[in-house]
């Protein structure tokens, strides 16, 4: 039960002209992975910017919600001295308490200004990373492109 000659050429024949289709194909395979590489690329280095700039955002917020949180303990603070000192008989706003009520108020804003200023250094920092992930994900999509079209040159015949 073998086969016969006309049966053999035609599998032949068939098998020699999908693997000339598959020879011209790949050429074009390979540069439709290279434009789908560099597309992830740039499509990541875009999302890492998002995401940094969402970082620096949330950290900004988180900044402000310290200072208020900083503004409430104060007042409390305060408060609490001006009822202690009242309930003492003394004046809560002059002399000592009126001292160490403003060295309490300045030790805040020195705190707030210092969060405040290391806040921004950290919201650029993560704004600027997410800058250089953006431009190398652009990079990268070039560089894919350019190998794409390499291999493409190379695999075309002449």
């Amino acid at each position: 039960m073998g086969l016969s000659l006309g049966a053999a050429l035609v599998i032949g024949q068939t098998a020699s002209t999908v693997a000339a289709a598959g020879a011209a194909s790949a050429p074009f395979i390979a540069a439709a992975g290279s434009l789908l590489s560099a597309g992830a690329q740039r499509s990541a280095g875009k999302t890492a910017a998002k995401e940094a700039e969402l970082s620096a955002q949330v950290g900004e917020v988180a900044a402000t919600q310290r200072e208020v949180d900083r503004k409430e303990r104060l007042a409390k603070a305060m408060a609490t001295a001006n009822a202690q000192a009242g309930a003492a008989g003394i004046a809560a706003f002059e002399g000592s308490p009126l001292t160490i009520l403003q060295e309490s108020i300045k030790t805040e804003e020195t705190a707030t200004e210092r969060d405040l200023f290391n806040t921004r250094i950290s919201a650029l920092t993560t704004r600027a990373r997410g800058q250089t992930a953006k431009r190398a994900g652009r990079f990268g999509a070039g560089v894919s492109l350019l190998q794409g079209g390499a291999k493409f040159a190379q695999l075309v015949p002449e």
